[in-house]
């Protein structure tokens, strides 16, 4: 087996979210190497044109003739902060978004949350077509379909964040939908409005496509007893990574559980439970 067969056969074995970022990488990497050697007359028209080609501009005669520009425009950043960022949020969101659904979902979203950013850029600037050309890139919009498509999932599901605490899934993604709202009024109207659409296509998916088909997590209260997560699926044909989560899940659960009403409100069965964590 050569080194590029090698190479394939460890990229099918990583996880959709790192092979998203991987690409993303390999974008950046490729329009900074542009940019770096665009000090010439020729190369800056190079870097322009290959630019126009990929992202989604507002000029109606030009993405009617390049309809994949609604998904290429995800894949490009310019600064490097615009890229870490969403990198970073992508990283987090996309592997919480697979506790919940499936790789194919995650594409599914990622590439509708592309389309419909795309759409609600567009309709923007038919809107107001006085304001000039536009291009849009960026995966935001696309990032957006993934946090709102798991917070509409499990909307009580809650983060743990250094100096704030725990936070519900579903006033993160109402934070970011709000401040989206908030930023229309800045210099950046374009992507705020592609965000609106990711959510929306994200919110739409999850409510009425995918509402029943996948794992939830949900929360039951027994009697005589405090709240406790109810898994209502096994964890037959989970990966590693979410067998991990759901087990990482419980043991905060049942911690989370002694630090307000102490050890002895634990049941038998959560006490055996621990004891097997500890001895890991």
């Amino acid at each position: 087996m050569n080194y590029f067969s090698k190479t394939f056969q460890n990229l099918k074995k990583e996880s959709i979210v790192l092979l998203t970022i991987y690409v993303l990488i390999v974008v950046f990497l490729i329009f900074i190497t542009f940019a770096q050697f665009s000090g010439s007359h020729v190369l800056r028209g190079v870097f322009f044109d290959f630019l126009n080609y990929v992202s989604l501009s507002s000029k109606s005669d030009l993405h009617l003739y390049r309809p994949y520009t609604f998904i290429s425009y995800s894949l490009v950043h310019l600064s490097f902060i615009h890229f870490i960022s969403n990198v970073l949020v992508l990283y987090y969101v996309g592997n919480l978004f697979l506790d919940f659904f499936t790789k194919k979902q995650f594409l599914i979203y990622f590439i509708l949350g592309s389309i419909f950013g795309g759409i609600f850029f567009i309709t923007l600037n038919y809107l107001t077509p006085n304001s000039g050309e536009n291009i849009l890139i960026g995966a935001s919009a696309s990032i957006t379909a993934l946090l709102v498509g798991v917070a509409t999932k499990a909307p009580s599901y809650t983060m743990n964040f250094r100096f704030i605490g725990y936070v519900k899934l579903s006033v993160i993604a109402l934070v970011w939908i709000v401040l989206s709202f908030l930023l229309l009024v800045g210099n950046n109207v374009g992507g705020q409005v592609a965000h609106l659409g990711g959510a929306f296509i994200g919110f739409i998916l999850t409510k009425y496509y995918y509402a029943n088909s996948m794992q939830k997590i949900t929360f039951a209260k027994k009697k005589k007893s405090n709240l406790k997560t109810v898994f209502k699926k096994s964890d037959y044909g989970l990966s590693n990574y979410q067998k991990d989560r759901l087990h990482q899940q419980k043991i905060d659960f049942l911690l989370d559980k002694i630090s307000k009403s102490g050890y002895n409100s634990l049941t038998q069965a959560e006490r055996d439970f621990l004891s097997r964590a500890s001895k890991k």
